[in-house]
């Protein structure tokens, strides 16, 4: 019903929080008494109303939020902003995000040229099945190949096993799908990095982002300086192209792309 505002708030909330890392009511699964108070709530009630009468449009909603002066802020720290809003909660700053589990992977697969943007169809099973004791068989994501066409689906495709979740995605914070996660947790660990650098697929990408970046350029100088334009959107410093080529030239281009996407640049959002 139109005049329902309580699901245009709810809605514009939501989208919100997936911008900013926290929504105008910081809990976004309530809007009850038990639930927070908006900070900003004339914005609140301006978007609701946009959206209601724009004909519910997503993407118009997203172009607003994205197209912003509040979304366009550096992320950099103020000490004037942390002494009276260290939660950045008026939104002085952007938020820090790092990417979900399912966009690193996606990121690194755009990175190496590999990605499937085919939209629709069935969703892809990136694992081994066989019969297990009870009713769930055995999943073997380990051996999977990670040069199979399912690998290289984004993630929104990815079959997922509510009862066995991906290791590999469980380190990088993708929630259970066994439970309701309205808000998704965001953490910094050894065990991530250690995921990022070992696991199969992203050994294997990384052969791929170097294979493709040697066909585009013939001199490693170019070579990295490429990497760093696909991968963080700029070019290097000269201290990071001669640390970069350096470590290249001693332990192959391949490994250097590990450093790279295991970087916080290419992790975060800011």
């Amino acid at each position: 019903d139109s005049d329902n505002v309580l699901t245009w708030r709810s809605i514009v909330n939501r989208v919100w929080h997936y911008h900013f890392g926290t929504g105008i009511v910081d809990t976004t699964n309530d809007f009850g008494k038990m639930g927070g108070n908006p900070t900003h709530p004339e914005l609140l009630d301006w978007l609701a109303l946009e959206f209601r009468d724009g004909g519910g449009s997503l993407k118009r909603l997203h172009k607003t939020f994205v197209l912003s002066a509040t979304y366009g802020q550096a992320a950099a720290d103020r000490p004037s902003g942390l002494a009276t809003d260290s939660g950045n909660r008026l939104l002085w700053r952007m938020n820090r995000r790092r990417l979900e589990a399912e966009c690193i992977r996606d990121a690194v697969l755009s990175l190496s040229g590999m990605l499937d943007q085919q939209m629709g169809g069935p969703s892809a099973r990136q694992f081994h099945t066989s019969p297990g004791v009870h009713v769930t068989p055995v999943v073997d994501y380990k051996g999977f190949d990670p040069d199979e066409l399912a690998n290289l689906r984004r993630g929104v495709y990815r079959f997922v096993f509510r009862t066995v979740p991906d290791p590999f995605m469980q380190a990088l914070d993708c929630p259970d799908a066994s439970q309701l996660a309205a808000k998704r947790e965001s953490s910094s660990t050894p065990l991530q990095a250690l995921a990022l650098l070992n696991n199969r697929f992203m050994v294997r990408q990384s052969e791929h982002i170097a294979a493709r970046l040697r066909c585009d350029a013939a001199s490693l100088a170019t070579q990295v300086d490429l990497l760093f334009k696909r991968a963080y959107g700029r070019t290097p410093s000269v201290d990071e192209a001669k640390r970069v080529m350096a470590y290249a030239s001693a332990h192959g281009l391949a490994n250097a792309c590990r450093v790279i996407i295991n970087s916080s640049e290419f992790l975060f959002v800011q």
